[in-house]
């Protein structure tokens, strides 16, 4: 268990399936730069001087540092089954989309699929405790862009389908007890990337993000949502 501070607690599940993984603790963005950013020089003296400025002086850019936490991939992602990701998600979940293009003929030797996309399920051997009106907010890694694979933002509700006072939807064994004044989010993260591609260990993929919801706190303090809350 790691306490963050006095509205984010992380629990570490002991599930003995998932130990393999060697998983690290969540951490904040900023200990997790990109490189390119980190080689960037903060002016660019070869061009003209209202656009000398770099990515490196954007106050909003360098505010994203400072929000959220994320895991390197413990494992490289090929395509494969393992315990962490799970291919229970079909493209055709998101038809319409360009995670939905289908090929004439299978995109790698080894899979004869004609979807250009897997999708994943990675399942974090971690979660968050959080006192009631919080929630997590899981986005792609703020920092960095890839044409090759995207992250899948998303929420859900706090405790969701608790299961003999431990499990809450998780796909992984947890023994702890949940302690129900408090709101519990698993780390779980949703991947599509291309049937040409391998992930490799140690890629920064996701952002999670603590976010109080006053609309949350009514909820759970009263009873009912307060529709005329700014």
């Amino acid at each position: 268990m790691i306490e963050v501070n006095p509205y984010l607690t992380w629990e570490y599940c002991t599930d003995p399936e998932i130990q393999y993984l060697d998983c690290p603790a969540p951490e904040p963005m900023r200990n997790h730069m990109p490189n390119w950013f980190k080689q960037l020089k903060a002016r660019k003296e070869e061009i003209d001087l209202a656009e000398q400025q770099t990515i490196r002086n954007c106050l909003g850019f360098r505010g994203l540092a400072n929000t959220g936490y994320t895991i390197p991939l413990p494992e490289t992602l090929d395509g494969y089954d393992t315990y962490f990701s799970r291919g229970r998600l079909h493209p055709d979940m998101v038809a319409g989309t360009h995670f939905a293009n289908q090929g004439t003929k299978p995109w790698v030797s080894d899979d004869s699929s004609l979807y250009e996309y897997r999708i994943r399920l990675l399942c974090w051997p971690w979660r968050a405790k959080m006192p009631k009106g919080w929630r997590l907010l899981i986005l792609p890694y703020l920092l960095d862009w890839s044409t090759d694979w995207n992250e899948f933002a998303g929420t859900v509700d706090p405790n969701y389908d608790v299961q003999h006072g431990t499990q809450i939807g998780s796909s992984l064994k947890w023994t702890q007890p949940i302690d129900n004044e408090y709101n519990y989010y698993n780390l779980e993260t949703v991947l599509a990337f291309k049937r040409s591609v391998t992930l490799k260990k140690d890629l920064l993929t996701f952002c999670a993000v603590p976010l109080f919801d006053p609309q949350l706190l009514d909820k759970q303090t009263k009873g009912v949502y307060n529709d005329n809350m700014d």
